[in-house]
């Protein structure tokens, strides 16, 4: 991993325990009776959490920030990382006094995402449990959610606010409207923390945090936290800007590794693109008729494919089992109070599959997750790993299953030092077609079903169209009639994608491209762009024989 090769930096290498057993992996020796934390803390740990050991990350980061220094810690997902840092900020919490500046904050987490942040929330609320009034002294503020609730509870006399857990975007809404005088009560803080730091600046809100670390004290006022999966060159702007220079860079990662977690078999399944559908369904009925117990996590590459899969395994006959106690589904197109019940009912429960977009592919730690299935090529590697890393928790076992068409099997080469194992191809042409069939009976017979296939349809599209060049395709050409060919599959007949607006088409830079069904005005039919039938030979059963 290249770093800044500042000479003011101290640079700590956490020791891979090799002999630990598969079950302690990520384990080390130390427990937690002997770190330099209050009892009520430790009672925390031991009695709520039912902790006994540290973490690697926990034995290498909590001694160091602790001790007061800035720290930059590269850890993955899943190693115990918002313990490590949430446990010093309690000590702070506990060392401050009722006499003076009540209403002052002592310390902020700002989070990716809203799922992370009431994560880290809930983690903080058991910590808390023996420190006397301290549960209270928090607010987690979200975006999607009612912000005149935030108001109340910032203007409240009687809370007695500490610790501001928070989304970037809704605390640049408070800091604007300056809401609750809350200005000032950040102006003397003492810790900053930045969670999953290299997702913050991958979703942009590098000018949120730019803007909100001019409201707080600085660097050399405060200690500041960056906990990240990856360190990117722009990461190392971030710390120029936000910490001192003499801040500790803490790696936790066995470079060795790739991030991937070992207790992981990873797998992959390559099918034609018409056998998409069957390969899905045989992959999800095989795991749990294996097991009395399972949760599977199904990646999708959208929030719109996400949403109409769910619809569509719900409203198939053929699988009662599938239903809204069992079939769940997460990404960006629902309300941020949907997706937090989903993600509790998802955390508490056994034998339920969770449908999503990449909202749960980073931070959010649920439990016992037995399947990872990502269903179409991830937009990068590290995309791979970080959804990989949502099993084999804390030193667990899991499965890890790929499923790619054909047209993306040259995302394989990313993988190639990761030893994911190759499946044989099970799904015959015959059962393909039928299963096609079945789907676009299903389909055509609903028109809210349908609408939502046309919208997957056309994400589909926006997702591939930025992908063209990395899986190789030759043109844009090629892409429509892959396209239109994933129409087929998901319930529309040969020769009948779905129409887009004219709008879209120009914006997708794909005007005049042969295939594309644009909206005239005249319906779904509306009129054929650029000619050609758009569709691929469902017969053909895919694209396999051409590489």
């Amino acid at each position: 991993m290249e770093i800044d090769e500042t000479p003011a930096i101290t640079t700590v290498m956490a020791e891979d325990n090799n002999n630990a057993g598969r079950s302690r992996h990520q384990f080390s020796d130390t427990s937690f009776v002997d770190a330099k934390i209050s009892n009520p803390s430790k009672r925390a740990l031991t009695e709520v959490l039912q902790y006994e050991y540290m973490t690697k990350v926990q034995e290498a980061t909590l001694p160091v920030i602790l001790e007061g220094h800035d720290v930059v810690a590269k850890a993955k997902t899943g190693s115990g990382k918002t313990t490590a840092f949430l446990l010093p900020i309690i000590e702070q919490l506990a060392a401050v006094t009722d006499c003076n500046n009540s209403n002052q904050f002592v310390a902020i987490v700002l989070s990716p995402t809203r799922e992370l942040a009431n994560q880290i929330g809930a983690e903080f609320q058991k910590l808390a449990t023996f420190h006397p009034g301290m549960k209270k002294q928090s607010i987690t503020m979200i975006g999607g959610t009612n912000i005149d609730k935030d108001k109340r509870i910032l203007q409240s006399p009687q809370q007695k606010l500490r610790l501001l857990i928070a989304t970037p975007g809704r605390l640049q809404d408070h800091l604007n409207q300056n809401t609750a005088n809350i200005v000032q009560r950040l102006s003397q803080i003492k810790v900053l923390c930045l969670d999953e730091a290299d997702r913050l600046l991958d979703m942009g809100f590098r000018p949120e945090l730019e803007r909100i670390m001019e409201f707080l004290p600085p660097p050399q006022q405060r200690q500041t936290l960056l906990f990240s999966a990856t360190f990117p060159n722009v990461m190392k702007d971030i710390t120029r800007g936000a910490m001192r220079q003499d801040y500790k860079l803490i790696d936790t990662l066995d470079e060795n590794e790739a991030d991937a977690n070992v207790q992981v078999v990873q797998k992959a399944l390559v099918t034609p693109l018409q056998h998409h559908m069957l390969a899905m369904e045989q992959v999800l009925l095989a795991h749990a008729q294996e097991r009395t117990k399972f949760k599977i996590i199904v990646f999708f590459t959208t929030a719109r494919i996400a949403g109409f899969m769910a619809e569509l395994f719900r409203a198939d006959p053929r699988y009662p089992q599938y239903n809204d106690k069992t079939l769940l589904e997460m990404h960006s197109r629902k309300s941020q109070s949907y997706r937090t019940n989903v993600a509790k009912k998802f955390t508490n429960e056994s034998n339920v599959i969770l449908f999503s977009s990449d909202v749960s592919a980073r931070g959010v730690d649920y439990p016992d997750v037995s399947l990872v299935l990502q269903v179409g090529a991830p937009s990068e590697k590290a995309q791979y790993i970080h959804r990989l890393g949502r099993t084999a928790r804390a030193g667990q076992s899991g499965i890890g299953i790929l499923l790619l068409s054909d047209f993306e099997r040259v995302f394989m080469k990313e993988l190639e030092d990761l030893n994911v194992e190759q499946m044989p191809q099970t799904t015959k042409h015959e059962h393909a077609t039928e299963e096609r069939r079945h789907l676009q009976q299903l389909v055509q017979q609903d028109e809210r079903l349908s609408n939502s296939a046309a919208a997957a349809y056309q994400a589909f599209l926006g997702y591939y169209n930025s992908n063209v060049r990395r899986l190789r395709l030759k043109n844009k050409h090629e892409l429509v009639e892959i396209a239109n060919e994933y129409s087929t599959v998901i319930g529309f007949p040969e020769g009948e994608p779905p129409a887009l607006l004219a709008k879209t088409v120009g914006k997708m830079g794909l005007k005049d491209v042969p295939g594309i069904n644009i909206d005239r005005g005249a319906g779904r039919g509306g009129g054929r762009g650029g000619g050609g039938r758009g569709g691929r030979g469902g017969g053909r059963g895919g694209r396999g024989g051409r590489r």
